[in-house]
């Protein structure tokens, strides 16, 4: 890979990622064939701390899950504002009812 190319504006057309850091951990990772970033495959059911860090991981939850993924912003149980993955709207309506998950799979 030669120099990075992908910016927030124009973010890799695979991986959706903007920032060319691979995830640091010993998990299995997704491996964007566009720009070669290495996404883990365990880490993104978690709530993230930005808008950005759930972006990170969105390809390994549309790899995992099968099936289209998108991000909101939801608020933890402290009220600070968190960023989640969700596959559908029933699942994000269902989080935010119970905080709990509809995840389909495909």
């Amino acid at each position: 890979m030669s120099q990075w190319r992908f910016t927030r504006e124009n973010p890799c057309p695979t991986c959706y990622s903007w920032i060319p850091r691979d995830s640091p951990c010993d998990h299995e990772k997704y491996v964007c064939p566009t720009c070669g970033r290495k996404q883990c495959l365990r880490h993104w059911p978690y709530p993230m701390k930005s808008e950005t860090e759930a972006i990170h991981f969105l390809k390994s939850a549309e790899v995992v899950t099968g099936r289209r993924c998108f991000v909101r912003k939801v608020a933890n149980n402290a009220g600070k504002d968190k960023w989640k993955i969700f596959t559908s709207e029933e699942d994000y309506q269902s989080y935010l009812e119970s905080k709990r998950h509809k995840r389909q799979q495909a």
